[in-house]
């Protein structure tokens, strides 16, 4: 199979990962500014255990931390066009929605959809890396330029989301999110250039920018949540 064609594979893969996005988010509006109620959505315990601080922060620093990963995987795939990029899209999917699962057991199943399938929120996050990398594969700086601003603007929309939700401060939210997107941005920029010794930096220091993020949500969460 010749590069031309597998890079179609590729891009018709991706749209058919982002049509439930488009699907699920059509008509619902902006969820910018929404409100969530705290009462009545404890996280799950199992068994007897209540669930506490650390394990809280463990579960979030791992789905993360995993996201991250299989992003980077899939993209540095993507942008060569290589046939295992579908199955790679599909493990990052499965991270998307096992994070968004994570909310829900904290705020309630229509927070967690909204997370997941809202306008500019994480699976939106996730097609815009899609688009950067189908047009640097094709050398389209137009491209590239949409797809930056559209994650400039998931920045701005789903730190508005989660500060909503833990009462972090949202230019903090907005930061950490903005400093996530750009470092996974430097990491394929350098891959698809050939800086294979700078792309394996960046991918660790990306992989370690989750652990903060967790840390950040984890304790404003379990200070809300009174977990201990």
């Amino acid at each position: 199979m010749g590069r031309t064609t597998v890079l179609a594979a590729v891009a018709a893969a991706l749209a058919a990962l982002t049509v439930g996005v488009i699907a699920a988010t059509a008509g619902t509006g902006d969820s910018h500014g929404m409100t969530m109620s705290h009462a009545g959505h404890r996280m799950s315990t199992t068994g007897a255990k209540q669930v506490t601080a650390a394990d809280l922060r463990v579960t979030l620093d791992r789905l993360l931390g995993e996201h991250a990963v299989l992003a980077m995987n899939a993209t540095n795939l993507g942008v060569g066009g290589a046939k295992a990029f579908p199955a790679a899209a599909k493990a990052l999917d499965r991270n998307s929605v096992e994070i968004s699962q994570a909310i829900g057991s904290i705020y309630g199943a229509k927070a967690a959809k909204t997370f997941l399938d809202g306008p500019f929120q994480w699976r939106a996050h996730i097609g815009f890396f899609v688009d950067y990398t189908t047009a640097l594969a094709k050398k389209d700086t137009a491209g590239q330029a949409r797809a930056v601003a559209n994650l400039k603007t998931y920045t701005v929309r789903h730190g508005d989301f989660l500060a909503a939700a833990t009462g972090l401060p949202r230019l903090a939210v907005r930061n950490d999110l903005l400093g996530h997107v750009l470092e996974l941005k430097q990491q394929l920029d350098d891959y698809a250039a050939g800086r294979y010794t700078k792309a394996a930096d960046d991918y660790r220091h990306a992989y370690a920018h989750m652990f903060m993020t967790g840390d950040l949500l984890a304790g404003a969460i379990a200070k809300q949540q009174g977990l201990r």
